[in-house]
This record gives C-alpha cells, structure tokens and sequence, in this order.
C-alpha cells in the first residue's frame, strides 16, 4: 500500500511512472538508517505525550527498532523508503503503527533523512582530510622549484613551502565543509508540506532527542533549506575539488616526460594499452573528470528549482537522486587521497636543472634597489642582463610552515563525531528503554 493510498487521487499502474521512481528507490537504500532515527525520535514524542494510543506506539518503538538492527530491502512498488517502512512496520505490528506517520509529510521526512546522511558524508570527508594532512607532515624532503605563473617559470619556491601550500588549501577546506556540515543540524521534520504541521508532537524535544535543533519556526521558510542544503553541500564540495583539480594539473605537469621532477606513487598511474613507455597519471585525470560533474550538478541544483513557487515539486527528486550517489561515489575516491600525497616524491636535482637563469629577476631587481633606490631602473637594469645573456644571482628561499600539527583539526573532528554519535545513541537509548519495561 502506497503512503498515499485513500487520498482523492485514483490508484492505477503506469510503467512510465515506474521508470521515474527506479533510481529513486536505488538511492532511497542510503536513507533507510535515517528514515528509522527520525522516525524512532517522532514516535518516541508521540509515546511520552500520549498523542495515540500507548500500547501501540510502543509497537511501533520495538518494530522500528527490530528494522533498524536487520537488512531491509526495498520494494519498488512502493516508491520509496517512507512507504516501505510504513508498509514492513504496519504488516509486522498487525496494524498497530498504522498511526506511525500520521501528519508527517514525505517532504519534511525525506528532508530530514537527507541532512542526517549529508551530515555523516561530510563527516567522512573531513576524516579523509584530516588522514591526509597527517600523510603530508610526513613528507620530508626539500629542494628548490620552479614556480609557474602563465605556464611560464616565474620566480622560485621551495619544495617545502609547495607542500605548505597543499596543507593550507586541506585546513581551508574542512573548515568550509564542517560550517555547513553543522548548519545542517536544523531538523527539517514539523514544517509539513511548507504550511506548518497539524500535529501536536513537539518537535523542539524531537529534534533534541536525535542531537539537532530546532529553531526556525517560519514552516515556509524551513522547506526552502531543503534546496538551498543542496546548493551549500554542493559548493563547498565544488571549492574543495576544483582546489585539488589545480594542484592535480600542477603535479601532472611535474610528473611528465618535460619535467620529472615529481614521481606519482604506484597504484595512481596507469600504463597505456599501446605504447609501453607511457606511465599515464590517470587517476589525477579522472578526478578532475569528477570535479566537472560536481559542477554539473551544481548546475542541475540551479536550474531545477530557479522559476519555481515556493512550494514543494516533485522534480526535486531528481536532484537527490544525483547528489546522493555522487557523494558516496565521491567518498570512496578521496579514500585515496592520504596514500597519494603521502606517495609524492621530489627530485631536487632535477628540479634545480630545469630551474632558468631568469627565475632571479625579481631578486636581482631588488639587489638593484637596494643600491641605486630607483624600481623603475633597477627593473629595467634586470631585463637588460637577461636579454645580454647575463647569469643572475640566484637565492634559496625560505620554507614556509603555517602548521606544526593538526591537533586543531582533530579536536573539531572529534566534536563531529562526539556529537553525532551521540544523537544517534541517544535516541536509541531512549526508545530501548522506552520499550523495554
């Protein structure tokens, strides 16, 4: 039985419709948990306020328990993880959680499932960044090299300094990703369709038993993050891997048959299907593949919801239908991030080889300076001895270290974890012991 079955519209088969709802019940699988925990804190609000009868949301309490303990399959006749779980819990409770869902709506539940899992796949993410921030202060070795600028050598900078580089762009990033990761805690559940909610559960305490909040009161205004989530996860996502989309070009360009003064570590190249001389840095490649389709999706966000009411439509499916595979197709590629950087290796000789004589004209120029006190002659004296073949006076420059440890990072990890995991084992303690006596 569908969730809206006994509304005014009529119930027939459609396979078209069928096609529509395929990727959507596919998908549906990642929000099975969260459907149950959100569920479980609204029964459980529903059992200690007496707004049904007792006996049977304590059925209710122990089956969604017992579902969530056990594999579920889901059914694509029934459209989707609201419906199957209404549907298992209802057959197995012979009838007593047939008010499991009274006056939920399946926009505020799906919104609600959907920030529980973009809330643990962020969270994952900054465990990723953070392995491999420690992988990279073990990267020890140094050397001068050429920086570039227009794919042109423009001044020198050390090994060491471009590995700073790196650590700085990971620390930028995780602290974008956990602003929105915990800006998600706002639980959707108690806006209804957008119009505000008929029941008489209180969603502050709700929203307390599964460690998130509660504060925005306007139902219209609350229905309109569910979009707008999507287009915060998804910029931030798009910054993080169009930063590491850069820095892969850059080691791609070091890597190669010109340069060599960086070597990829073994399992992130790919020989060719032709020529056996060719070590192919695929991996880096493909990724920045998967950063375009990011920004694809990013698109497919603006366009699906730019010229709609403020209301709900069901096309909005489509959107979540990309982003939730991308995610945990996007998590298990950035695994391999620590073992990758961790990997790189430097060949300072190399590098110094390739470094050119004219990679010192801004220190020259200030050597200059500092004895005729004129920038403009001094600049021009520097291009006057390149262009006569002159050899310049060359400098080592300094290492730059921003972070001496991450003990910062880890502790605001820690906190993520700490507190999700603490909303999840809240709720089931709760609803255990509300069961169990």
């Amino acid at each position: 039985m569908k969730i809206w079955s006994g509304s005014a519209s009529p119930e027939s088969s459609n396979d078209a419709y069928k096609i529509m709802l395929e990727k959507d019940i596919a998908v549906d699988k990642e929000l099975i948990p969260y459907e149950l925990l959100s569920l479980m804190a609204y029964n459980l609000n529903i059992y200690k306020n007496g707004l049904a009868n007792n006996s049977e949301t304590r059925e209710t309490l122990k089956e969604l328990i017992s579902l969530y303990n056990r594999e579920i399959i889901l059914n694509p006749d029934l459209e989707d993880v609201h419906g199957n779980i209404e549907n298992m819990a209802i057959n197995e409770t012979h009838g007593a959680s047939k008010n499991m869902r009274m006056f939920l709506s399946r926009n505020e539940q799906v919104h609600t499932d959907v920030n529980f899992f973009l809330i643990d796949t962020l969270l994952e993410y900054e465990k990723i960044i953070y392995s491999t921030l420690l992988e990279l202060q073990k990267v020890k070795q140094n050397g001068i090299m050429p920086g570039y600028t227009h794919y042109r050598q423009g001044m020198p900078v050390t090994f060491q300094t471009y590995i700073d580089f790196f650590k700085n762009i990971f620390v930028y990033n995780f602290k974008n990703i956990d602003k929105v990761l915990n800006e998600l805690k706002e639980m959707p559940l108690g806006y209804g369709s957008g119009f505000g909610t008929m029941s008489d559960v209180n969603f502050s305490e709700v929203a307390g038993y599964m460690g998130m909040e509660k504060n925005i009161k306007n139902p219209l205004f609350s229905f309109m993050l569910y979009t707008d989530n999507y287009n915060k996860v998804l910029s931030v996502i798009n910054s993080f891997l169009i930063d590491i989309s850069r820095i892969f070009q850059d080691l791609i360009i070091f890597s190669g048959d010109e340069m060599k003064i960086i070597e990829l570590p073994a399992g992130y190249v790919t020989g060719s299907s032709l020529m056996p001389n060719k070590v192919n840095p695929d991996f880096l490649e493909i990724f920045q593949g998967y950063a375009s389709k990011s920004i694809s999706i990013m698109n497919l966000i603006y366009s699906g919801t730019v010229n709609k009411t403020t209301g709900y439509h069901r096309d909005f499916q489509v959107l979540k239908d990309e982003i939730i595979p991308f995610m945990v197709e996007l998590k298990g590629i950035l695994n391999g991030f620590p073992v990758l950087f961790s990997g790189i290796k430097f060949n300072a000789e190399t590098a110094k080889k390739i470094t050119g004589n004219s990679i010192y004209a801004t220190y020259n120029s200030k050597l200059n300076f500092i004895e005729n006190k004129d920038w403009k002659s001094s600049y021009r004296i520097t291009g006057d001895m390149i262009r006569s073949g002159k050899e310049l006076k060359s400098y080592m420059p300094d290492d730059i270290t921003t972070y001496s440890d991450f003990n910062f990072i880890k502790n605001m990890l820690n906190n993520n974890i700490f507190s999700i995991e603490k909303g999840k084992k809240t709720i089931l303690k709760l609803v255990n012991d509300a069961v169990s006596y």
